[in-house]
């Protein structure tokens, strides 16, 4: 009795192993072989068809890895005026590496050429998922979100509002994103083989560094747009009016891009012309090289007009919209890269702006009063509300993001001047450490 117990025992015992074998792979195989993430889901099929018509096959230009799924070639898109592309395995987009497998690894090497690897995450995300070491690359890490973001731990999809403000605040204005994309255009500069840049998801920090390539280089709007939308068919989320909210933003203030790469990003003509010469070939069968005597083509920034001098409804403070000269972004934690020290920039490329400097538009607002402030975390923001990034209320920042999640202590108050009325303004902070000023009104306590 006691044997045929322990016959039944073991037969029900290898029953289970076998249907454990056969229902998914080992430990082992799991560490070493990851399974791909699918690109497409059969019930979105339609969706996705949309947005090929629309934007383009993201096929075209996808890198086939099994530990990554928006891994990009930027080689082949042409500028505006159809004469140049960019050369083939040198700028490659893509979202983190963390599951990259030893082929994966042997495709971005080999067949690639990648040689530096650029991570704008931040250092608890790197520390959390860090990249899988390429053989013959370096590491970089230029965090673009500061040492600790707002969103670490969370979709960053859960902090945009609908209209792209947080591009506008954290991507286009703050000070670690302003340090980070200068650096990282520079690195541009000193690698003659592949560079492969990328964040968490490879759609936001990736997707305006590659903004702001493809600018110097000379796409046109659309085709920057329609790279821009390619993460959507990776599986990513994606908008439209989060890209069209920044390039706003960036030509109400400073009239381009061009002129916004230049004067707050520090990246001269000069630097964006050996870009042009670095990354750029003909479109003809020849693929010639783009040279200094075919930069004709790239206009150079006009004189800065005069500062807008006609005074402004004391309601609705605003900025000139004339060239400013770089703003003071928020002050923010600035990460250093963990890998290299700040990287030399050769003698030959000069860096600072090419343009004369402007002079900044008077204050709008007189500050009488200022009092510090030390509370918790427990304040949001009224939707859509307008807010600034200096307490003289001159730079403005956009609007307030849609939602109302995020929760913002108070660092400072201060009653301000205009025209003759007295208004009342707070300083807000975030818990990035990002800051910036706002109505009293449009600031509601939590709980």
């Amino acid at each position: 009795m006691q044997r045929s117990t322990l016959v039944r025992s073991l037969s029900i015992a290898g029953v289970i192993l076998s249907l454990l074998s056969v229902g998914g792979p080992s430990a082992a195989a799991a560490t070493t072989s990851p399974t791909p993430v699918p690109t497409f889901r059969a019930d979105d099929s339609h969706k996705y068809d949309d947005q090929i018509a629309k934007y383009g096959d993201v096929k075209d230009k996808l890198i086939k890895l099994v530990g990554a799924r928006n891994t990009r070639d930027l080689g082949g898109y042409r500028t505006a005026d159809g004469k140049w592309e960019i050369r083939p395995n040198r700028l490659i987009r893509s979202d983190n590496l963390n599951g990259l497998t030893n082929t994966d690894k042997t495709t971005l090497a080999s067949d690639h050429h990648v040689t530096s690897i650029v991570d704008f995450r931040t250092d608890s995300q790197v520390d959390y998922l860090p990249d899988q070491h390429i053989l013959g690359a370096t590491n970089i890490v230029l965090s673009i979100l500061g040492e600790k973001a707002l969103t670490d731990g969370q979709s960053l999809d859960s902090a945009f509002d609908e209209d792209g403000g947080f591009y506008v605040h954290q991507l286009e204005f703050s000070k670690t994103a302003i340090d980070g994309y200068r650096r990282f255009l520079n690195l541009l500069l000193l690698n003659s083989h592949a560079t492969l840049y990328h964040c968490s998801s490879g759609k936001d920090r990736t997707g305006i560094a590659t903004v702001l390539i493809m600018t110097i280089l000379g796409m046109s709007d659309q085709t920057i747009m329609n790279d821009y939308m390619q993460s959507y068919q990776t599986g990513r989320t994606v908008k439209e009016s989060w890209l069209n909210e920044y390039f706003r933003e960036i030509k109400s203030r400073y009239k381009d891009m061009n002129h916004y790469i230049t004067n707050v990003l520090g990246f001269s003509r000069i630097q964006q012309r050996q870009l042009r010469e670095m990354y750029l070939v003909s479109t003809d069968k020849q693929h010639t090289p783009y040279t200094q005597a075919d930069d004709h083509t790239f206009h150079e920034a006009p004189a800065p007009a005069k500062a807008q001098t006609k005074p402004q409804p004391a309601s609705h403070p605003t900025v000139s919209s004339s060239v400013a000269p770089a703003p003071q972004a928020p002050q923010a934690p600035q990460a250093t890269p963990r890998s290299v020290p700040d990287t030399p920039v050769p003698a030959t490329i000069t860096t600072g702006s090419a343009d004369a400097a402007v002079k900044p538009a008077k204050a709008k607002g007189k500050i009488i009063s200022s009092k510090k402030l030390h509370t918790k975390y427990i304040y949001r923001l009224k939707a859509n509300k307008k807010w600034f990034k200096d307490a003289h209320l001159q730079k403005k920042l956009g609007h307030t993001a849609k939602h109302k999640h995020t929760t913002w202590k108070l660092t400072k108050v201060e009653r301000i001047k205009i025209k003759g009325k007295t208004y009342t303004y707070y300083q807000v902070q975030d818990h990035a450490g990002h800051k910036a000023w706002i109505l009293k009104s449009y600031v509601v306590k939590a709980n």
